[in-house]
């Protein structure tokens, strides 16, 4: 049941929690002031952007006062990284193995679906490699003096120091395979990000070779991952006291200006290579595989791009993706019915990309070359992470999480991205959604006109 408080309540606690911080007792004061942004954040009817909004701004103009003491609620963020930490290991099994196992349709539509499925994992490799390229070339974050701050320091000192950079890539997987086949439970247990993915894989495709008989348990995961991605969305619902936390305690101990110079810098870095995704490398690839020129294109989708952008929502955006697809680009529906839907669950070319970004700069900031071994396992697990990933607002937040920590990147380091997760999200999601309507439109052009009647 929603809380619902009245504006005079909200209003009154804000001023009594300031006075109280102004009057020499911060600690209840900024106790109060969470609880008073706590109860706004539950009952208005405000986007969630909107929230996170305020909430960064009220971070931001409380970390710029001297003395404010805003620091001090730097445990809040920390619960609210540990709650989103908390669902990585199921979430992680869930969604790949559920991911995988649905492809299982794909299969028994023969060659369309394999090729579906196929150029799925093209624009998903396309955009991480783009990504990649971007990152290595601007180096957002290097050079940086983010690590000497306690935020940095302390999220450094709860991480494993082994990372994927002091290993072969043969060595690291290798390791990680040992770790499967020696207990996955315990890897479930103690979090192991790499030894989960696997596992999940290998469970996915065990439930499409096994058919109807799986059905049943991938029944009971698609349940299970429902229950998880619940609760995922309780927690989003606190992004902005979570990120007030974060934001409050970085401005007062960093200095916003150096803050907000290495988050404009990545910013650039990932709306170029999106863009750069979104208007030449899917673009390039329609009018290549399906002859459907670029301006056709993304005129015939526009209404979806539009919808996408102000929704943060793959999913929510679906239908009118179908509709673009079948009424300006002569997808039939047979296809439209298949792809979009399956598009929504397993390709997010857009987030893909940014979570390549997002562990590369985190990486800069502490002065660590992952080297090749540790950017390509950064491209895999961006790309299988990928494959399940739900198409809400702000999810991204849980995924960025297991793709640094799949490097041996602190994933309480997330924290510095979650001021612009919401303003990238509404970009990658359009990069998500172009990429559907891409497969669409080349597995249209490539079954012919005499097999579009049925799938």
């Amino acid at each position: 049941m929603a809380i619902r408080l009245r504006p005079f309540a909200i209003g009154a606690g804000l001023v009594l929690s300031l006075l109280l911080i102004g009057g020499g007792y911060p600690r209840l004061g900024y106790a109060l002031f969470l609880a008073v942004l706590t109860g706004f954040c539950l009952s208005t009817s405000l986007s969630l952007n909107a929230q996170i909004g305020i909430g960064a701004l009220l971070a931001v103009l409380f970390g710029v006062i001297p003395g404010s003491g805003v620091e001090i609620v730097h445990v809040a963020g920390r619960v609210f990284i540990a709650m989103l930490k908390m669902l990585i290991a199921p979430m992680i099994l869930l969604s790949i193995s559920t991911g995988i196992a649905q492809m299982g349709e794909a299969r028994a539509l023969g060659r369309m679906g394999v090729r579906v499925v196929a150029l799925y994992l093209l624009t998903m490799s396309f955009a991480v490699a783009t990504g990649l390229v971007l990152v290595n070339l601007v180096r957002p974050g290097a050079e940086s003096t983010l690590r000497e701050t306690p935020f940095f320091s302390e999220a450094v000192g709860t991480q494993a120091t082994n990372l994927a950079g002091d290993l072969s890539l043969g060595e690291f997987l290798l390791q990680t395979v040992f770790q499967v086949l020696e207990n996955p439970l315990v890897s479930l247990t103690e979090g192991r990000i790499l030894p989960i993915v696997l596992f999940a894989i290998l469970l996915g495709l065990a439930l499409i070779q096994i058919g109807p008989r799986g059905q049943n348990l991938v029944e009971l995961l698609l349940a299970g991952y429902a229950v998880v991605m619940k609760i995922i969305h309780w927690f989003i619902r606190l992004a902005p006291v979570g990120i007030f936390a974060l934001i409050g305690h970085l401005v007062a101990t960093i200095g916003f200006q150096e803050l907000a110079e290495h988050l404009l810098e990545f910013s650039l870095v990932v709306i170029g290579g999106t863009l750069f995704q979104a208007l030449v490398i899917l673009p390039l690839l329609a009018w290549v595989l399906a002859g459907v020129g670029p301006v056709e294109l993304l005129r015939g989708i526009r209404e979806a791009l539009v919808v996408a952008f102000s929704t943060s929502s793959s999913v929510a955006t679906l239908p009118v993706t179908t509709r673009c697809v079948e009424d300006n680009l002569d997808v039939p529906p047979s296809v439209s019915s298949f792809v979009l839907p399956l598009g929504a669950t397993v390709n997010m070319d857009g987030t893909a990309l940014y979570e390549a970004i997002a562990a590369l700069f985190v990486a800069n900031i502490y002065g660590i070359d992952l080297g090749i071994s540790g950017q390509l396992v950064i491209f895999l697990v961006a790309i299988v992470t990928a494959i399940g990933a739900p198409g809400i607002p702000s999810a991204g937040m849980v995924t960025m999480i297991v793709v640094l920590e799949s490097v041996g990147l602190p994933g309480e380091a997330v924290g510095i991205l979650l001021t612009i997760d919401r303003f990238l999200d509404t970009f990658r999601t359009m990069a998500n959604v172009e990429g559907d309507t891409v497969v669409a439109v080349c597995t249209a052009r490539s079954i012919g006109p005499s097999a579009r009647a049925t799938p």
